[in-house]
C-alpha cells in the first residue's frame, strides 16, 4: 500500500467524521424548523410536510439535513 492511498483513505475518514460532526450540530436547527413549520399556517411554512404520525417531524428534519448538508462539502 502506498502513502498516497493511505493519505486518501485518512482524508476520506476525516471528511466523514467532519460530516458527522456538522450533522450533529445542525440537526437540532433542522428539528426546530420542522417543529416551527408544523405550528405555522400553511402559507408561511418553510418546509411543507405530510401527516405521518408522531415521529414524522424527526423524519422531516433528517430529510432536510440530508438534502442541505452535502452541499457544504462540495468542492
Amino acid at each position: 500500500m502506498s502513502l498516497v492511498e493511505r493519505h486518501g483513505l485518512s482524508q476520506f475518514r476525516a471528511e466523514q467524521q467532519e460530516y458527522r460532526i456538522v450533522y450533529a450540530v445542525t440537526y437540532p436547527i433542522f428539528l426546530a424548523v420542522a417543529l416551527a413549520s408544523r405550528l405555522l399556517p400553511a402559507r408561511l411554512r418553510p418546509i411543507p410536510f405530510e401527516n405521518g404520525g408522531a415521529f414524522a417531524v424527526f423524519r422531516d428534519a433528517r430529510a432536510a439535513a440530508n438534502a442541505v448538508l452535502p452541499f457544504a462539502f462540495m468542492r
